[in-house]
């Protein structure tokens, strides 16, 4: 009989992962365009720091989550080691760009129309793409991880 809790709990955990990461990409598109359309110089610049910070706490907050949720359950997992380590290798990096990130971002005062530095930008967007590296090799890995399992007896 094959373990089917550990399947369910693992699509769940991808699942959670493409919403987290959703929710950054829409938060780091949408957001702007439309306060720059919609709103004047001040009230956007005001707007925008705001939601930067918020975006790259909500960032650092969630790849936390995401790493320690890898690694408590590295020891629980019939995956191999090497490939538990991996994941939360790929997991910790993504967490550590988010808050390298949010170390990065200037304070209102520095950017008064709320538009970042190149070097933030690349690190945040840096942060996501780790994540869909993440959520690749945990969907790789699904399918074939019956085969990680021995079958009872």
């Amino acid at each position: 009989m094959y373990h089917l809790s550990e399947a369910y709990a693992m699509a769940s955990f991808i699942c959670l992962l493409c919403g987290y990461l959703g929710a950054l990409i829409f938060a780091a598109t949408a957001t702007p365009r439309f306060a720059t359309k919609h709103l004047d110089r001040a009230a956007c610049g005001t707007l925008l720091a705001k939601h930067w910070r918020g975006a790259h706490k909500l960032a650092v907050i969630g790849g936390l989550v995401f790493t320690a949720v890898c690694a408590l359950a590295s020891g629980k997992t019939a995956l191999p080691n090497a490939y538990a380590l991996m994941l939360v290798s790929i997991s910790g990096l993504m967490t550590i760009s988010f808050y390298v990130s949010l170390q990065t971002l200037p304070t209102l005062s520095e950017s008064p129309d709320g538009r970042l530095k190149f070097s933030n930008v690349i690190l945040f967007f840096t942060g996501i793409l780790t994540g869909l590296v993440l959520t690749a090799a945990l969907v790789y890995v699904l399918p074939g991880q019956f085969t990680f399992w021995p079958t009872a007896q």
